[in-house]
């Protein structure tokens, strides 16, 4: 069994995994089974629908059945959070509940705007925000719990607002809350938001987000954040770390059945790790490391055999997942936020000002499609369900869906 096919076996439910795109980078690898995906699509073709959104938001679209859930904020300080639910086929919106923000944060283009992306299982959808507010809500609507993170263990510090999205296990929402001040990686019941668990850790500047992989031993939790990669238990207790590392303050990591592998604005620190150490494994458990790549804010993808890593100038390094090597690498027509997908025997590169690359899935380099999308806002994340890739923009939802004729 694959690691992502281990990741989405979290999710259970008799709903196709391929109409679930649960949580931050849809299996928390960026990787999709989804079938009949749009190859070629442009401002006037394809778009099978778009939808304006309340407020601005940086996260990504999370999607159960045939509902797609959004988060945003609005207001000159944020006041208001919004969390939206959106017909699949039609885009047509089917609720939006809007909360009082228990923090009020000034607008600013240095300031993360509803950066993290929801979480979704079968029963109800988990939304965290900046002001350290955390929402559960069911599939219609209707609250179920609320925590004020900041109420309970103090105020985000920082400069650039929060990233990190959540991450379920069985049991519970995951958190990280890695800043300037006294820092934590937290589980909350999920039927409840009681706290199960809380790991303090030192004060860290970070927007990675967690990941979770169902394993032999037991659910595991991965983090790499500002200086550390780690794995801890479901109950929140370290397994192991490699310390030393820079500049991994934004990238997730991914993960396979053998490696860890991780993404840095640094050159030189984008590496993988080899699993199945305990205690500090610095010294014995890196894989390797390649020279070329560099991560900005998308994570490394990992599909059949090969790493791909993006940076924001939009420089993509293809890596062979065994040794680290260059295969090759390209340019892409723009700069790149969100995390890249794998797809079949494709790869989709999202530029943030709508080109949507399409590249082989190969040793050689190839390109398959470039796909204009003119947006005068940014793209920050997507989900692929079967026959659509939804595109998410600051202030928009798209639906790109292949006509049939």
């Amino acid at each position: 069994m694959t690691s992502w096919m281990i990741v989405v076996a979290l999710f259970g439910a008799d709903l196709s995994q391929t109409q679930q795109w649960p949580v931050f980078r849809g299996n928390g690898q960026s990787l999709t089974t989804a079938k009949d995906l749009p190859l070629n699509w442009s401002a006037e073709k394809n778009i099978a629908w778009k939808q304006d959104l309340k407020g601005y938001g940086q996260s990504s679209p999370v999607v159960w059945g045939e509902r797609v859930f959004v988060t945003s904020a609005d207001g000159k300080e944020k006041e208001n959070l919004v969390i939206a639910a959106v017909n699949l086929t039609t885009g047509q919106p089917e609720w939006s509940k809007s909360f009082p923000a228990s923090t009020k944060i000034p607008v600013s283009d240095y300031v993360s705007r509803s950066a993290p992306t929801p979480a979704v299982d079968a029963d109800r959808v988990y939304a965290f925000f900046e002001s350290g507010d955390l929402i559960a809500l069911d599939h219609k609507g209707n609250e179920v719990w609320k925590r004020s993170l900041k109420s309970d263990y103090g105020a985000f510090e920082g400069n650039h607002g929060l990233g990190s999205s959540p991450a379920l296990t069985k049991n519970a929402v995951v958190v990280l809350a890695d800043h300037s001040g006294p820092s934590y990686l937290i589980g909350l019941d999920k039927k409840t938001g009681k706290t199960l668990w809380k790991t303090d850790r030192k004060p860290r500047v970070s927007w990675s987000s967690p990941i979770v992989v169902e394993t032999p031993q037991g659910e595991r939790i991965f983090l790499s954040s500002n200086g550390s990669v780690e794995a801890f238990n479901a109950k929140g207790e370290q397994i192991w770390e490699v310390t030393d590392v820079e500049r991994n303050t934004v990238a997730s990591p991914t993960v396979t059945e053998d490696f860890v592998v991780i993404g840095s604005s640094q050159v030189g620190n984008n590496f993988a790790i080899k699993r199945g150490g305990t205690g500090d494994v610095t010294g014995s458990h890196i894989a390797w490391r390649n020279r070329e790549a560099t991560s900005s804010f998308g994570s490394p993808l990992v599909h059949q055999g090969r790493v791909y890593f993006v940076n924001r100038s939009g420089g993509v390094v293809c890596a062979d997942l065994k040794t680290g090597d260059t295969l090759w690498k390209e340019r892409l027509p723009g700069s790149c936020w969100a995390s890249p997908v794998g797809a079949g025997d494709r790869i989709y590169f999202f530029t943030k000002d709508g080109t949507t690359t399409v590249m082989a899935s190969s040793d050689e380099k190839k390109t398959l499609a470039e796909n204009p999308l003119p947006t005068t806002d940014r793209i920050y994340g997507v989900a692929c369900l079967d026959g659509c890739i939804l595109i998410r923009t600051g202030s928009q939802l798209l639906c790109i869906r292949e006509s049939k004729s």
